[in-house]
């Protein structure tokens, strides 16, 4: 069993590496953030993550989101109480309490190497995961400065700050950073409860960046046309414009 761990503490890795020498398990990396924690995934190919749940801007549930298939089994590193952990009761994912102990994460181990014996393991979807997320987050909007986004053979992160909208096409959903369109793993629902007043939407396909409009224009019939900072314009539905003026004003 090859084993990735990802925790932004190095006490915490140091000390799941060594039980993981200890239990004769092969440890093919160590990541101290989300998006390293992607790119050694992309090149190791782990069978297993240890993956922490709270790092700063890319969590672990962020991690898990964006992982490419065949993805590997995940194991959670959590520091929630065991109500908030109750939501991790799925055949999909396992979980470790922090502070890890050593019988424990044998336990865990076990249980991935009897799936990845049987490759009968659940696939674990985007909607479990945004599930979990509110469980141990008790439903709190994440608000972080930065997103995650499909960049060349990876990911990176950008400014929420830089994006001048997001538009949702043929099932996906692209932020336009500078001109150029990059795939991301959300949805506009999603994006926009995660971006709170900075974005809003003018229709069902588009949440713009308030700060990137350059100016709104009435087309005569009660729609409207918003024209942004890279030139291009975006129609704003007439049910949604009186809505969109007032937020704008505020």
């Amino acid at each position: 069993m090859r084993v990735l761990i990802v925790d932004d503490e190095s006490a915490a890795r140091r000390r799941l590496a060594i039980m993981l020498d200890e239990l004769d398990v092969e440890v093919v990396g160590e990541a101290e953030n989300g998006v390293a924690a992607l790119d050694l995934v992309r090149d190791r190919r782990p069978d297993v993550i240890l993956l922490d749940i709270s790092m700063p801007e890319v969590d672990g549930f962020d991690v898990a989101r964006h992982l490419d298939d065949p993805k590997p089994l995940i194991v959670f590193q959590t520091a929630y109480d065991e109500f908030a952990i109750q939501a991790f009761d799925h055949q999909a994912v396992d979980y470790l309490v922090k502070p890890v102990t050593l019988d424990k994460l044998q336990r865990s181990l076990d249980r991935a190497a009897a799936h990845l014996e049987s490759r009968d393991a659940p696939a674990l979807t985007a909607d479990l995961l945004e599930r979990l997320r509110e469980a141990v987050t008790a439903g709190r909007p994440v608000r972080v400065p930065r997103l995650l986004i499909r960049h060349q053979n990876g990911h990176r992160l950008v400014r929420y700050q830089d994006v001048i909208l997001f538009h949702a096409s043929e099932g996906a959903v692209y932020a336009r950073i500078g001109g150029e369109n990059h795939l991301t793993d959300y949805t506009l629902a999603e994006l926009e409860e995660r971006t709170g007043e900075a974005f809003v939407r003018p229709n069902r396909a588009d949440l713009v960046n308030a700060n990137h409009i350059l100016s709104i224009a009435s087309n005569g019939d009660g729609s409207a046309t918003l024209t942004m900072s890279d030139g291009q314009t975006v129609h704003i539905t007439r049910r949604r414009a009186a809505a969109l003026r007032r937020a704008l004003d505020a």
